[in-house]
């Protein structure tokens, strides 16, 4: 849904998996998701960008976000990937309903793409992990979704993490691991499980604390919606967190323009990775 003369009017991914195919008839190889100032995949051959705007009816409104889709090939050749690359995603905390939170995703499902790759920026909850680390999401927790308003965080509380067992979350650690052997810059990939909270405060140590209780990983406000999409659709996705800040019971915590540098100085290590596995399927 957006606003439009103050009302919410729908919008299905049909209208924009229409206007795909019919602005681009060839449907890519892959789909990327990128969260907050996380900058990969630059440079594709022979690009065509389409604004959130023409596409969904509306755009982000956060920092880092900048509401465009990007698709074109990794290379030169007609046989190389084509990938379709959307910089940047809808949250709750933004006041989208939960429909418009999933329509990126649900537009790429619709449209027939086969692998999706979802980036968000975290925080980190395990203490051994560092600023600029990248996690690969092995499990998630859903922490956001609108029913908790009225039944309460108890059931979330209480249900299990939910596995990322498929073959690109096996891809992601299998190439990151040979990445790291092949060049001692690239850091071992971590791995974990991603608390999805819907935000827009950061967490407070109470929170912190319970997450570690139940044995998180990492923190956001995003990536549980597309991981549901893909799930409940059997669509193949993985996911990566990049570890913007690590939550110090000694330290103070920056604020969304630390993120967004965070996020930046990791997007090289990052874009390595996901060249890698793309080119390599």
């Amino acid at each position: 849904m957006v606003k439009e003369s103050g009302q919410m009017v729908e919008v299905k991914p049909e209208s924009a998996v229409a206007l795909l195919k019919k602005t681009y008839p060839v449907v890519p190889d892959a789909a990327v998701i990128l969260g907050s100032g996380v900058n990969v995949l630059e440079g594709l051959h022979n690009p065509l960008v389409l604004k959130y705007t023409d596409l969904f009816g509306h755009a982000p409104s956060v920092a880092g976000h900048s509401g465009t889709l990007t698709i074109g090939r990794l290379g030169t050749a007609g046989h190389d990937p084509l990938v379709a690359v959307l910089r940047g995603r809808f949250h709750l905390y933004e006041g989208y309903p939960w429909d418009n939170v999933t329509l990126a995703a649900r537009t790429v499902v619709e449209w027939g793409v086969p692998r999706l790759l979802v980036t968000n920026a975290a925080g980190g909850l395990n203490l051994d992990y560092n600023v600029g680390d990248l996690m690969v999401i092995t499990g998630y927790r859903d922490h956001l979704q609108p029913c908790w308003k009225e039944e309460g965080l108890l059931p979330a509380v209480m249900a299990e993490a939910v596995p990322c067992a498929n073959a690109v979350t096996d891809t992601l650690l299998s190439v990151g691991s040979k990445l790291s052997q092949e060049d001692s810059r690239f850091r071992p990939l971590r791995q974990g499980v991603y608390a999805g909270l819907l935000g827009p405060s950061y967490e407070t140590m109470a929170e912190i604390s319970m997450l570690r209780s139940l044995k998180c990983d990492a923190v956001g406000m995003s990536t549980v919606p597309e991981l549901m999409v893909c799930k409940d659709t059997g669509t193949a996705a993985g996911a990566v967190s990049v570890i913007t800040n690590v939550w110090r019971p000694d330290e103070v915590m920056g604020g969304h323009e630390e993120v967004l540098e965070a996020s930046k100085a990791a997007s090289r290590r990052l874009d390595t990775l996901f060249r890698r596995i793309l080119t390599s399927a």
